[in-house]
C-alpha cells in the first residue's frame, strides 16, 4: 500500500465511522507522516478496512499480563530500547497503537512519526475504554513483531 492509497483509505475510514470526537478526524498532509487518532472502540472497523495492520500494545509488562487485545504485538513503553524496536517495524504496514488510557500511545505515535513511519493510528481510550465496554481480552502470547 502506498501513501496515497493509505490516505484515501484513512479518509474513507473516518468518513465511514461517522461523527466521532474531534480527535477522531484525520488530517491529510502529503508532506509528512500520517498520524490519526481514532477511538479504540472502532478497532473492528479499522481491521476490516486496513490491509495487514500491526496492532501494537505499548503498556507495561504487568499491564500486558492482565489482558490485552487479541492479535496484538508488544513493545513496552518502559523498555529502554523501545525506539530500536519501533525502527524495525515495516513502513509498508499501518500501525495501530494502544496503551491503558491514551497517554503512552500518544508518545509512541509521535516517536513513530519522527522515525518516519507513514501509517500510524493512535487508538485513543486504550484498554481502559475497552474494558469499560466489557469487550473481550486475550491472555495469549504477543504476535511476533514483524520487521522490514
Amino acid at each position: 500500500m502506498n501513501r496515497t492509497q493509505f490516505l484515501i483509505i484513512s479518509v474513507a475510514i473516518v468518513a465511514t465511522l461517522g461523527s466521532c470526537q474531534s480527535s477522531d478526524k484525520a488530517t491529510v498532509a502529503l508532506d509528512q507522516p500520517q498520524v490519526q487518532e481514532i477511538s479504540i472502540l472502532k478497532l473492528d472497523s479499522l481491521n476490516g478496512a486496513l490491509v495487514d495492520p500491526i496492532l501494537l500494545d505499548v503498556r507495561s509488562d504487568y499491564e500486558w499480563d492482565q489482558g490485552h487485545l487479541q492479535g496484538a504485538s508488544f513493545i513496552s513503553y518502559d523498555w529502554d530500547d523501545r525506539v530500536n524496536w519501533l525502527k524495525n517495524l515495516p513502513s509498508t504496514r499501518p500501525i495501530l497503537v494502544y496503551c491503558e488510557a491514551g497517554g503512552r500511545s500518544g508518545v509512541i505515535t509521535e516517536e513513530l512519526r519522527v522515525i518516519g513511519h507513514p501509517y500510524i493510528i493512535d487508538l485513543v481510550g486504550g484498554m481502559e475504554q475497552w474494558n469499560e465496554n466489557q469487550l473481550p481480552v486475550s491472555f495469549e502470547d504477543p504476535v511476533p513483531l514483524p520487521s522490514e
